[in-house]
């Protein structure tokens, strides 16, 4: 089977979902950021790790609430030494449904897995930026969100 056939397959689960969910809502809910380095100097060189998890928080006739918790280490590459930068959040997305919409809960865990991370990407991308600012450090410039790597992921938690 094609890379693009298990990809698509997801989405025509959850098409009839997409066309009627909208976002209404994206708060922080938690979050941590430690710095171990002063200075890039001090950090060298190193690699960027990124890990999503998501799952359905709530969900009623007429909403969904989704958990997006996305982290991200700054791991220097020359040593063992523990990440110099950890940054943690997770964000809760609210949506809203048309009133008695059916839904599956296998639908529901893939639009939370898909969408989830998705949809709180921005707002993870400019808590990251804030953040290592005020750690007085070069800001991070995060890699695009590929959607396809959320296809694949499963790692949602079941609602």
């Amino acid at each position: 089977m094609s890379e693009q056939v298990r990809q698509s397959r997801p989405l025509k689960q959850i098409a009839s979902l997409l066309a009627v969910v909208q976002i209404e809502d994206v708060r922080l809910v938690e979050s941590s950021a430690k710095s171990n380095v002063r200075s890039t100097d001090e950090a060298g060189t190193v690699r960027l790790t990124i890990q999503t998890s998501t799952s359905v928080k709530e969900y009623s006739d007429d909403s969904l609430f989704v958990l997006a918790g996305i982290s991200a280490q700054l791991v220097p590459t020359e040593s063992e030494q523990s990440p110099a930068i950890t940054l943690k959040a997770t964000f809760e997305l609210r949506y809203s449904l048309p009133k008695d919409f059916k839904v599956s809960r296998r639908q529901l865990n893939t639009f939370a897995r898909i969408n989830g991370a998705f949809n709180a990407w921005p707002y993870w991308r400019e808590f990251i930026q804030n953040t290592v600012a005020r750690m007085d450090l070069p800001p991070i410039t995060l890699p695009v969100f590929r959607l396809e790597d959320a296809v694949r992921t499963k790692k949602t938690k079941p609602a």
